[in-house]
């Protein structure tokens, strides 16, 4: 562990990175069982305590049609805190497991789709979202012997991005910094017979196509839609979710679509039909279970207007 902070880096940048790093290193001390109570334990916490339970409740309350101060919605923001906080002790622990762990605890519904686009030599697109636990998706589809590429946010500070990708990287994935030129990367990356994952939920510059996404509007990215009628590569959507194995002990499933019908046309116009395709698909993916959607930020355009 570095001992000067980079120059561009403050002490509250400094503290955040340490935290990461310490959390990492006792995520992997503990024993599986006590840390995942200790998980479940914390996110009860954060359920009672955190500002956002306001807008986890608003985002639940559109998802399942539950009236809002209603003791069923109650009871699925807590499980959503918790949901929330074993994908952060996962995110930490997962980086010293090997292949053979991803094969025995993780159960792929609809693999056979991603076998077929890479039988035909021009990989393939899968759109997944902040549900249940991507990364274990992701080095599911490495253990598989498949090429994986994401792309990630550049966090601040640098080096905790940096931690982030060196933990990613071990788990089998390549990763694509957000940044200009990443597009053209991606779509070399998934002619190249390579399975490119991409977070198509959350548009962080909000500057996606307006799609209609649990009967009200919001806006999605446009990378994966872009790029899959640029490359020609099909393009399909995962839900990705927790479960309990037989023996107790903790795993994951994903449910991969089958690849989209693509629309005619390159121009902004099948962008836009492409993407609301991709978000009436991952919605069937988030009702199944909602409580693992980690979305704790204003996400339809109402709640995103009423923030400004």
């Amino acid at each position: 562990m570095p001992t000067k902070r980079p120059p561009d880096e403050g002490r509250l940048l400094q503290l955040v990175y340490y935290a990461y790093v310490a959390f990492s290193r006792l995520a992997l001390a503990l024993p599986e069982r006590v840390a995942y109570g200790l998980a479940r334990f914390a996110g009860g916490v954060a359920a009672k305590r955190s500002g956002k339970r306001a807008i986890v409740e608003r985002n639940l309350s559109r998802v399942t049609g539950l009236p809002p101060g209603s003791p069923e919605l109650q009871r699925l923001v807590v499980e959503a805190f918790r949901s929330y906080a074993r994908y952060w002790l996962e995110t930490f622990r997962l980086v010293r497991e090997g292949r053979e762990f991803f094969l025995e605890r993780f159960r792929g519904v609809g693999d056979e789709n991603l076998d077929d686009a890479l039988a035909k030599g021009r990989g393939g697109i899968v759109v997944v979202g902040h549900l249940g636990n991507w990364d274990a998706a992701g080095a599911w589809v490495g253990a598989r012997g498949n090429r994986l590429v994401t792309v990630a946010e550049v966090l601040r500070p640098r080096r905790m991005f940096d931690f982030f990708v060196r933990h990613r990287e071990a788990l089998g994935m390549h990763i694509i910094p957000a940044a200009p030129g990443a597009t053209d990367r991606i779509a070399e990356a998934a002619e190249g017979n390579a399975i490119v994952a991409i977070l198509g939920d959350r548009d962080l510059k909000g500057k996606g196509p307006e799609v209609t996404f649990f009967g009200e509007t919001t806006t999605f990215p446009a990378g994966a839609a872009s790029v899959a009628l640029r490359t020609g590569v099909p393009l399909m959507v995962a839900g990705v979710y927790e479960e309990m194995l037989p023996d107790g002990r903790r795993g994951w499933r994903a449910e991969i679509s089958a690849p989209l019908e693509v629309p005619e046309g390159h121009g902004s116009e099948a962008v836009q039909e492409l993407t609301q395709r991709v978000a009436t698909a991952y919605e069937a993916y988030v009702r199944k279970a909602p409580e693992q959607w980690h979305v704790f930020q204003p996400f339809w355009l109402a709640d995103r207007e009423e923030r400004r």
